[in-house]
């Protein structure tokens, strides 16, 4: 018959009482990013010509692009880093960031009625910004050398 007493886990229970936590506690302690490591899209507003490529081949369906409004969105809960977007760029808009992502913790509507996430960009209209460039152009050529 077998010790009645015998407790095989004690040593290892006592052990861990003592010891650290073998994980982290994740959004107060965020692990070290590695050489190699995909981390956020970064979008340039002023190269894109908004061809929708970045959004036709996104397998998340993580972006969103309109010609027509000239406007750029991205979702980063439903992104899942795969670099694809940054490979088709053809303008070269995108690229992949290495800092860490901002954690979201609550899927709560801020004030203005955004979402967790989401980031937008708007696009100035070709018309006004030629415009605003041949004005620009206008004033450095009237204005008095000092």
């Amino acid at each position: 018959m077998s010790n009645p007493f015998r407790l095989p886990m004690a040593p290892r229970a006592i052990r861990n009482l003592f010891s650290k936590p073998a994980t982290r506690r994740y959004p107060y302690e965020i692990r070290p990013r590695f050489d190699g490591a995909r981390g956020t899209i970064k979008f340039d507003v002023d190269t894109c010509n908004y061809c929708t490529l970045c959004a036709k081949r996104c397998p998340a369906a993580a972006i969103t692009v309109s010609r027509e409004d000239r406007t750029w969105a991205i979702e980063h809960l439903t992104c899942i880093g795969c670099n694809v977007c940054v490979e088709v760029c053809a303008k070269k808009s995108l690229a992949m960031s290495t800092e860490a992502k901002h954690v979201h913790t609550h899927a709560e509507v801020g004030p203005q009625g955004q979402r967790p996430g989401h980031e937008e960009w708007h696009g100035a209209d070709p018309a006004i910004a030629a415009a605003a460039a041949k004005a620009a152009a206008e004033l450095s050529i009237d204005a008095p050398s000092s």
